[in-house]
């Protein structure tokens, strides 16, 4: 096969693949976004570690970095410009590094993550309902309420946790519970009380939610993961089928420039022969 062709076929499988890795590199940089800037996040608005936030701004930068290094190696393959070509390849190996280190992150503190979530969620249901925090607290109720309702549980390992909230304490009354709690379609709301947020009764979810967001957790550290696995494949293929056509560039500047030396010293006119000739006596 032919340089020229072999280039042809380089080019071609290198931009496919280039196409998706921007895909996930948009996906990954989406992931970014939405743990640093959501306000619905749970993970955000609930901890207050700086894991989530490390792995967050990690994900944000490798995001924005895949997207520039694909035109990169776009430009590179499609120019054919070596300088592109190598510093393309470069940034794969770094990109790499840091995919790496986000990993690594990942793993090692999902258990931190698992813990200061679950510190967080005893807080906010001791403060729940209290008027005092209501201006400071209110987002994060909401987000409770939510939990607790489509995951279907009560407390974050049960239904007793509500025994510390503050104002049920202060009602000084028995089976108070956010109306969130309660498995029927309607809350029995209480009679006095300015807010309308609990209701009064036994019948409540016997689980609590601690399971549900520990599953929630791992699965989208698994969702991360699998991007980034992906990515790493997709980045090997890359570097491997940029380093072939890099390789092809050079082979065909090279027969390039054999062809130019050729056809020069073809057309150059040959040096006249000396008419001296041998004196014969």
């Amino acid at each position: 096969m032919k340089v020229v062709e072999r280039i042809q076929i380089l080019k071609f499988f290198l931009l496919a693949f280039n196409a998706l890795f921007v895909i996930l590199g948009v996906a990954i940089f989406g992931c970014g976004v939405w743990i640093l800037f959501d306000k619905n996040n749970f993970i955000v608005t609930v901890s207050n570690g700086q894991s989530m936030r490390i792995i967050a701004g990690g994900l944000f930068v490798i995001g924005l970095v895949v997207v520039t290094v694909s035109a990169i190696g776009y430009l590179g393959a499609l120019k054919e410009v070596r300088f592109l070509l190598v510093m393309y390849m470069s940034l794969l190996i770094i990109i790499f590094l840091g995919q790496v280190f986000i990993t690594f992150i990942l793993l090692l503190k999902e258990n931190e993550i698992t813990r200061t979530l679950s510190d967080e969620v005893d807080k906010i249901i001791i403060e729940y309902g209290n008027e005092t925090e209501q201006s400071k607290g209110k987002h994060t109720w909401d987000l409770i309420d939510t939990m607790q309702h489509y995951w279907q549980c009560c407390g974050r390992t049960n239904y007793t946790e509500w025994k510390e909230n503050t104002y049920i304490k202060n009602l000084g009354e028995s089976d108070v519970y956010p109306c969130t709690c309660f498995n029927r379609s309607t809350c029995p709301l209480l009679a006095t009380g300015a807010t309308q947020r609990f209701g009064h009764g036994s019948e409540v979810y016997d689980m609590g939610c601690q399971t549900r967001m520990e599953d929630w957790i791992l699965q989208n550290a698994l969702v991360i993961l699998g991007m980034d696995l992906g990515l790493a494949l997709i980045q090997v293929i890359q570097f491997t089928l940029c380093l072939y056509l890099f390789r092809n560039v050079l082979r065909k500047m090279k027969e390039k420039r054999n062809m130019d030396n050729s056809s020069t010293a073809s057309s150059t006119p040959r040096s006249s022969l000396t008419d001296e000739r041998p004196l014969y006596h």
